[in-house]
């Protein structure tokens, strides 16, 4: 009974998506008129396009890494191809592997590069650690949204981690909290997109086509943004990633990947929760700030390592503090 019931869910889901992306095209193509200008509602998308070729993104000739199923979390690392004294950084300190009851994982994410001496050391690299997931589009950060969403459908299908948290590769994870954090505190286990929100006035879109978060209104009609995570870390539930997945093979990308990511939720009806355990700067935390912080934005290798000092030593220095245990 069990298979059936799941194959019932996912086919209801997959029902749901589809049904609310009609509805949502119908309404959009109802209320637009022959001017370009006009802006259509929130997480509005055009009514006749495609979305991401899931399969054009995954490539044969480089292998994957490996990952154990039905893990607690799997953590997603965007960088660049040339950041290997980043990604050393990050295995030396908050990915290394430790003495844990919750199992998690940590995967770099990378495109193609047009260098070969750059393209021959991350072979290499992948040799020795066998952490990185490599994908079939040129890195470059236009291409951003494609390597997430690379690295989200690889997890989904090969992985099934109950959550995902995304990051970058100057982001400090809390690995010695988060795991325990999800598994033993979290509330919500279902439909859940958490991380760091931007005020209104941020989720303007930008027009001017020398930045690089522009957006042209051909891409994305409104001016105004759905509330999304800021990329520097946002955690997803595997139901989460499900149907955001589903969506982001109709709704067309956004050169953004964060907030193509707060775009998708909206349309799939997933309501983002704002999370002060995610630290968009790097202040001067003190130690017993790290019972609390999940990731911490800007680190260079040498504050990763005194990050994972501070980590360790809030396990026994902290234990007189409260023991925050909310999203909040």
């Amino acid at each position: 009974m069990a298979p059936r019931q799941s194959r019932c869910m996912k086919a209801l889901i997959c029902a749901s998506v589809l049904l609310s992306l009609v509805l949502y095209w119908c309404g959009l193509a109802a209320s637009r008129t022959g001017d370009e200008n006009v802006i259509w509602r929130s997480a509005a998308v055009r009514p006749i396009t495609t979305g991401i070729d899931f399969s054009s993104l995954f490539t044969s000739a480089f292998p994957e890494p490996s990952c154990d199923p039905g893990q607690v979390l799997l953590i997603l690392v965007t960088s660049a191809p040339w950041h290997s004294e980043a990604r050393q950084a990050i295995r030396t300190t908050w990915a290394a592997p430790v003495q844990t009851p919750y199992s998690w994982q940590t995967v770099f994410l990378i495109g193609h590069t047009s260098d070969d001496q750059v393209t021959e050391e991350i072979e290499k690299e992948q040799q020795k650690f066998g952490d990185i997931l490599l994908g079939n589009y040129l890195d470059t950060y236009r291409n951003l949204t494609r390597k997430v969403l690379h690295g989200l459908k690889w997890a989904r299908d090969r992985c099934q981690p109950e959550y995902i948290l995304k990051t970058d590769d100057d982001c400090f994870v809390n690995t010695d909290g988060l795991p325990t954090f999800l598994t033993e505190h979290n509330t919500i286990r279902s439909g859940l997109y958490a991380g760091s929100l931007f005020p209104r006035e941020k989720r303007m879109v930008i027009r001017e086509p020398s930045s690089k978060w522009y957006v042209s209104r051909r891409d994305y009609a409104p001016d105004l943004y759905p509330p999304y995570a800021s990329g520097i870390g946002y955690i997803l539930s595997l139901d989460a990633v499900d149907v955001i997945l589903h969506a982001a093979e109709y709704v067309p990308p956004i050169p953004v990947e964060d907030v193509y990511i707060g775009v998708l939720a909206d349309v799939v009806g997933i309501q983002v929760k704002s999370s002060g355990r995610f630290a968009k700067h790097n202040v001067k935390w003190r130690v017993c700030n790290y019972r609390y912080l999940m990731v911490i934005h800007h680190l260079n290798p040498l504050e990763q390592e005194l990050a994972k000092e501070n980590m360790i030593k809030a396990r026994t220095a902290c234990q007189n503090s409260t023991l925050i245990t909310r999203w909040k």
